[in-house]
């Protein structure tokens, strides 16, 4: 069994002296971290919610967004492809058989086992709940779009209609390796930020399934998806958010602090009242965040019947802060990051994921707007 704190320490240490150095060249080549998620599988990091019985750490939510917090202060991709494992993980532990769970989740805490998701079809867009591909015949023939990890993951959670399903909401979770006949990710989806997550279209096709691979009851999926993924992915997207707001609010603080004019008699940057104000503003967006973040765990871990509304604002409130703080910060930047230094043009780009990776913030405020009004979501 792994102790959650000395995993957490050594997700910090490895964040320091692996994740950040190689950041930016990871960004720049566009390439998958590999050399990234093989340290945090040697270390264990991996299996952080993985429980106990299975040799992880049984973290909670709170850890969780810790770890992710940390990670995406020093490289953001390594931290989505993270997220996406933990939650594949989580539904994993939660919903899986016992033989499922006893011959793969050890296999997450020691040997470094990524995960993933594989929810999203282009005919549902950012409703990624609602799958319209369905199984027949125990073979199901999907395309999945926006899988991070695709071709580099182990193995993938995958969401499609149950046989003979009347909506979408009649749904099924499979495990499915990443050798299964007729799994294949197609080519890869060339995003703005988070460049080194190998997002990708995903095809299946007649690829054989069965009830030891099903995740929970059959029909299940909806529920699992709202009970298990829904908290953990928006959760850990808002962590993603808040450390690379994080990451830009030191840059920048740590800049205006240093940069000299002498023409002005050497004096800081940082003596100009605007751009105290500016910093002002940022970090009340940043802190603001993080304590939202903070109360929506508590309140989840807690069992508060209220907490769905957090869970649908969480990931709009970091996404939205994250903006407003990077943006101030290239402003602030100037053409020092503007020229792709410090990483804070990095930080930018990696920003603007979180608003349209489904849910996206629309979609979550309509869903926000029925839970404050007394509607049904669905």
């Amino acid at each position: 069994m792994a102790d959650v704190q000395s995993l957490l320490v050594a997700n910090e240490k490895l964040s320091q002296e692996v994740l950040r150095p190689g950041a930016d060249q990871i960004d720049q080549s566009r390439r998958f971290p590999r050399e990234n998620i093989a340290a945090l599988g040697k270390a264990g990091v991996l299996g952080l919610l993985v429980p106990a019985q299975f040799g992880g750490a049984g973290a909670s939510l709170g850890e969780m967004s810790r770890a992710l917090d940390t990670q995406s202060q020093a490289c953001a991709s390594t931290a989505m492809v993270t997220l996406m494992h933990y939650c594949a993980t989580a539904v994993i532990a939660a919903k899986g058989g016992d033989k499922l769970k006893q011959e793969l989740l050890p296999s997450f805490a020691r040997a470094g086992h990524l995960s993933t998701l594989a929810f999203s079809e282009s005919g549902s867009g950012g409703h990624f709940y609602a799958p319209v591909s369905e199984v027949r015949q125990k073979r199901l023939s999907a395309s999945k779009s926006f899988v991070t990890s695709a071709g580099e993951a182990d193995s993938y959670v995958v969401s499609a209609r149950k046989t003979g399903a009347a909506g979408p909401t009649e749904s099924n979770l499979y495990l499915i390796s990443k050798g299964a006949s007729g799994l294949a990710a197609q080519g890869r989806f060339e995003g703005l930020g988070l460049a080194g997550n190998a997002s990708a279209p995903m095809t299946l096709t007649d690829v054989s399934i069965d009830d030891e691979t099903r995740l929970g009851p059959e029909g299940s999926g909806f529920q699992s998806m709202l009970e298990v993924v829904l908290p953990h992915f928006q959760i850990g997207v808002a962590s993603v958010s808040v450390g690379i707001a994080t990451a830009a609010f030191q840059t920048i603080v740590a800049r205006v602090g240093a940069r000299k004019y002498e023409h002005a008699g050497g004096a800081a940057l940082a003596s100009i009242p605007r751009v105290q104000f500016l910093v002002a503003e940022m970090a009340l967006e940043l802190n603001s965040a993080r304590a939202y973040l903070a109360e929506t765990i508590r309140k989840t871990l807690a069992g508060d019947p209220t907490a769905m509304l957090d869970v649908l604002a969480v990931k709009v409130k970091a996404a939205d802060a994250c903006l407003n703080v990077v943006s101030r910060a290239m402003t602030l930047g100037g053409g020092w990051a503007f020229g792709r230094r410090g990483g804070l043009e990095r930080n930018f780009r990696d920003a603007q994921a979180a608003a349209v990776m489904a849910p996206s913030s629309d979609v979550l405020k309509d869903f926000m707007g029925k839970v404050c009004l007394g509607l049904p979501l669905f």
